[in-house]
C-alpha cells in the first residue's frame, strides 16, 4: 500500500477519533449516565444482529478478493444471502414487537424496537461496504465515511447541551440511527458504479459453498468475539445499572486512542497480507511488524497510565473513578491489535474453523469473571475481566497460528502481557490509591519495555522508510 494511501486512511481515522474524544464530555454534560448505557445498548444489539446476519461473508470476500476476476460479481454473491435472512429477522421482530418492547432498553416503548430494526439494516450496509471501499483502496471515501456521522452525531450532542428540550432519550437513539445512515448513504454514493454493476452482474464467480465454508466458521467466531468485546456491558446493565453501563462506556471511549490504531492497523493489514501471501511473503517482515506492534501498544498503554488523572478535568464529578479503570479498557483493542500479526497464521492457512474455538474459550472466561467481579466492583470490575480474557485470547492465537503457520518470538510478548495486567487490574480495582503510585508504576513499566524490545527500535526507521 503507497504512503499518500497509507495517510489518506491513517487521517480519516484520526479525524474521526478526534470527534469521539471531543464528543465523550459533550455527551457526559447532556445526557445522564443512564442514558448513555442505553445508548451503548442499542449499539451492542445492533452490531450482534449485523455479525450474525453477515454470515461471515464480509470476510470471506476479503479473502478472495485478489484470487477472482469478477469482483462486483464476488460482491453481489456475498451482499444478498445474509440480507435475505435479516428481512425475515426484522419481520418477524416487527410482527412481535409489542411482546418486545418491554424487555429492550427496559422500556416498553415500540419506537425503541423499530430504531433497532432500522439500525440493524444500516449497520448490515455498512459492513460490507465499508469492505468493498477498503478493498479497493479508495483512502477518500474511507475518511469521508468516518468523519461525516461522527460530525452530525456531535453536532447534535451540543446543541442537546444548550437547548434541554433536546435531552430525550429518544432523541438521542434517533440521532444515532440517523448517523450510522448518513455514513452508508456517503458509501453508497462512492460505490454507485460498483454496486450497479454488481446488481446487474450474473458472470461466474466463486461459488457460494466455498466463500461459507470459510465464512460461517466466522460467524461463529464473530458472536462470541461480540460477546468477548460486549458482554462487560451487558453483565453492568444486569447487575449493576445502566449508570455503571455509561460509565463504563466512557472509559471505554477515552480509551478509543487505542481503537484508532487498531482500525487503522485492521484497515490496511488484512488486504496487505492477502496480497503478500499470494505474491510470496518473507516471514522476517510479519514478524518485525509483530514486534513493533507489541512495543507500540505497551508503551501507549503506559503513557495512558501516567495521564489517565487528566481525564477528570473534563467530566462530571459522577465520572470521578473513570481514571482508574481507563487504562484497562485501553488492553482489549492493543491486544487484538497485536493479535492480527502474531495469530495471522490461522487465516493464512484457510483454518478459520479454530477461530471460534479460542474466542469462545476467551469468552467463557470473560463471563465467568464479570459475574465474580461486575456485583463486586461494578465498572472496574468488568474493566479487569475484559483486559484479561482479551488476553487470553492473544496468547491461543498466537499460540495456535504458530503451529499452523510459522512461529514468531514469544517469551518477551508474554512477560510484558504478565506485568501490564497486574497494572491494569491493581489500578482498576483499587481506587482509593493515590495517582502519584500508579503514575511511578507505569513509568517503571515503560522503562522495562524499552529494554526488552531494544532491539526492535532500529526496525522503526526501516518501516517508516518502506524498506520493509
Amino acid at each position: 500500500m503507497k504512503l499518500k494511501t497509507l495517510l489518506g486512511y491513517a487521517s480519516g481515522s484520526a479525524a474521526g477519533a478526534i470527534l469521539s474524544f471531543v464528543t465523550l464530555p459533550a455527551l457526559a454534560w447532556s445526557f445522564s449516565q443512564a442514558d448513555v448505557g442505553k445508548l451503548v445498548m442499542l449499539q451492542v444489539f445492533c452490531s450482534l444482529v449485523a455479525v450474525v446476519f453477515s454470515l461471515g461473508l464480509d470476510q470471506a470476500y476479503v479473502r478472495e478478493y485478489h484470487e477472482v476476476e469478477h469482483k462486483s460479481a464476488l460482491a453481489k454473491r456475498c451482499l444478498l444471502p445474509g440480507l435475505c435472512l435479516l428481512t425475515l429477522f426484522c419481520s418477524l421482530v416487527l410482527i412481535f414487537h409489542q411482546s418486545l418492547s418491554p424487555f429492550f432498553l427496559g422500556s416498553n416503548n415500540n419506537f425503541y424496537i423499530i430504531l433497532a430494526v432500522i439500525g440493524c439494516f444500516v449497520l448490515y450496509f455498512e459492513r460490507f461496504f465499508s469492505v468493498f471501499i477498503r478493498m479497493q483502496e479508495w483512502a477518500t471515501a474511507f475518511s469521508v465515511t468516518k468523519v461525516m456521522p461522527k460530525l452530525f452525531f456531535l453536532s447534535f450532542v451540543i446543541a442537546a447541551y444548550f437547548y434541554l428540550k433536546l435531552q430525550q432519550l429518544s432523541l438521542l437513539l434517533t440521532a444515532q440511527v440517523f448517523c450510522w445512515f448518513v455514513a452508508v448513504v456517503v458509501m453508497t454514493v462512492f460505490l454507485r458504479r460498483m454496486l450497479k454493476s454488481s446488481l446487474y452482474s450474473y458472470k461466474t464467480t466463486t461459488k457460494l459453498r466455498p466463500l461459507l465454508s470459510f465464512g460461517l466458521p466466522l460467524v461463529l467466531n464473530g458472536i462470541a468475539f461480540w460477546g468477548l468485546t460486549y458482554v462487560d456491558r451487558l453483565m453492568l446493565a444486569q447487575y449493576a445499572s445502566f449508570a455503571e453501563v455509561g460509565l463504563y462506556a466512557m472509559a471505554a471511549g477515552f480509551a478509543g486512542v487505542a481503537m484508532l490504531f487498531q482500525q487503522i492497523f485492521a484497515t490496511v493489514w488484512q488486504p496487505t497480507i492477502y496480497r503478500w501471501v499470494s505474491e510470496g511473503v518473507q516471514i522476517e517482515r510479519v514478524t518485525t511488524i509483530s514486534a513493533l506492534l507489541q512495543l507500540f501498544s505497551f508503551l501507549l498503554i503506559a503513557l495512558i497510565g501516567c495521564l489517565s488523572w487528566l481525564i477528570t478535568y473534563v467530566l462530571p464529578q459522577s465520572y470521578s473513578t473513570i481514571e482508574f479503570i481507563v487504562v484497562a479498557c485501553m488492553v482489549q483493542p492493543l491486544f487484538l491489535m497485536v493479535s492480527e500479526v502474531s495469530g495471522i497464521g490461522i487465516s493464512v492457512s484457510r483454518e478459520t474453523k479454530l477461530l471460534p474455538v479460542i474466542t469462545i474459550a476467551a469468552l467463557l472466561l470473560n463471563v465467568g469473571l464479570n459475574l465474580w467481579l461486575v456485583p463486586i466492583y461494578g465498572a472496574a470490575g468488568a474493566a479487569a475481566a475484559t483486559a484479561i480474557s482479551t488476553a487470553l485470547y492473544l496468547l491461543l492465537k498466537t499460540e495456535l497460528s504458530g503451529r499452523l503457520w510459522h512461529a514468531q518470538p514469544k517469551v518477551r510478548l508474554y512477560l510484558c502481557i504478565v506485568v501490564v495486567l497486574t497494572g491494569c487490574i491493581l489500578q482498576a480495582l483499587n481506587s482509593n490509591v493515590a495517582t502519584f503510585y500508579f503514575v511511578a508504576m507505569w513509568a517503571a513499566f515503560s522503562a522495562l519495555v524499552l529494554y526488552a524490545y531494544k532491539d526492535v527500535l532500529p526496525q522503526l526507521k526501516r518501516l517508516i522508510l518502506g524498506v520493509l
